[in-house]
């Protein structure tokens, strides 16, 4: 998956330890060519839930745009692997899932096919 660095570089500007921190990823086959941030309702440093209304309105528009979505991002308050809870989205989401260590910035990918595998991530 290609993500821009300016993604990335966004992330850590505005992600905080405080709440897990997400953002849908948009763009064709794995390229990343535009982003929407979402507010977690939860607001929790352990969990996140996107609001169905926002979530629908960033679909919709990326759609007008000619875009898909292509992958989830969400911080985690250490490594950058999915949680149990991730993996039963995941199964709902069928897009690669990019993590974050909101302390480190160390990131990975996940997508689940036949289990969930790890994804290679080049930032352009």
């Amino acid at each position: 998956m290609k993500i821009p660095r300016a993604f990335l570089e966004e992330a850590m500007a505005r992600c905080t330890p405080g709440a897990e921190c997400a953002a849908l990823l948009f763009g064709r086959g794995d390229v990343v060519e535009a982003w929407r941030w979402m507010r977690n309702v939860l607001n929790s440093p352990a969990a996140f839930r996107l609001d169905a209304e926002e979530m629908y309105k960033a679909l919709a528009e990326a759609e007008g745009a000619g875009r898909e979505l292509v992958a989830i991002f969400h911080t985690h308050p250490g490594p950058p692997d999915p949680s149990p809870l991730d993996v039963r989205y995941m199964a709902v989401w069928r897009v690669v899932w990019l993590i974050a260590n909101v302390y480190t910035w160390e990131t990975a990918a996940w997508i689940l096919k036949s289990g969930v595998e790890l994804v290679p991530v080049e930032y352009i």
